[in-house]
């Protein structure tokens, strides 16, 4: 997770904004980000939009049910 070991710089292309990843040819659904700390969803695979839609409509949710 630190200092970026391991990550693909060459891979700077895929990169959105630098914020979205999106290669579909990386099979990892988390890449390290390419700025700063953490880990990010590869947009290219479709469980990440699954994982990004539960991400938002969670809350959303809950404030309709406790409403």
């Amino acid at each position: 997770m630190g200092g970026g070991k391991g990550r693909n710089l060459d891979s700077s292309g895929h990169w959105k904004w630098g914020m979205l990843y999106h290669n579909p040819e990386d099979s990892k659904l988390w890449v390290e980000k390419l700025h700063g700390w953490g880990w990010t969803l590869n947009m290219a695979r479709p469980t990440a939009w699954v994982i990004l839609a539960a991400l938002l409509l969670a809350p959303l949710a809950l404030f309709l049910l406790t409403t």
